[in-house]
C-alpha cells in the first residue's frame, strides 16, 4: 500500500459521531481558559502599577527641606497678637535653632520687661492695603 492509496482510503471513511456532551465541555473549558487569561492580565497590570507607584510618587512629592532650613524659617506672628506671646514664640524658636546665650538672655529680659509692665493684649489694628 502506498501512502497515496492509504490517504484516499482514510479520507473515504465516515466521520465518527461525536458525543452529545462534547461541545458544552469544550465551551466550558474555553470559558475557564479566558478567565485564567483575564486574571493573569489583571494581576500583571496590578503588579506593574505597584512597581511604578514609587517612581510616580517620588516625582510628585518634592524632597523635604533639611532640618536646618526648616528651623531657620520662623513663622510670623499675626498682627493682632499681644507682644508677650510674640516674645514667647521668639524664645521658643531661638531654643529650637540653638541660639547663642546673648540672644536668649536678651529675649528673656524683653519678656520680663513686658510681663512687669503688664502689657495688655492690644486690639487688632486696621491694616492699610
Amino acid at each position: 500500500m502506498t501512502p497515496e492509496s492509504l490517504h484516499a482510503r482514510l479520507a473515504a471513511l465516515p466521520e465518527p459521531d461525536l458525543p452529545p456532551a462534547l461541545w458544552p465541555r469544550v465551551r466550558h473549558a474555553r470559558t475557564r481558559q479566558r478567565e485564567r487569561h483575564r486574571r493573569f492580565a489583571a494581576g500583571a497590570i496590578t503588579a506593574l502599577a505597584l512597581a511604578a507607584l514609587p517612581m510616580v510618587y517620588t516625582r510628585l512629592v518634592p524632597p523635604a527641606a533639611p532640618v536646618s532650613e526648616r528651623l531657620a524659617v520662623v513663622p510670623r506672628a499675626p498682627l493682632h497678637e499681644d507682644p508677650l506671646r510674640i516674645v514667647d514664640r521668639e524664645l521658643q524658636h531661638a531654643y529650637e535653632r540653638g541660639a547663642s546665650e546673648q540672644e536668649l538672655q536678651w529675649l528673656w529680659q524683653r519678656r520680663e520687661a513686658l510681663a512687669r509692665s503688664g502689657a495688655a493684649p492690644s486690639l487688632p489694628q486696621p491694616v492699610e492695603i
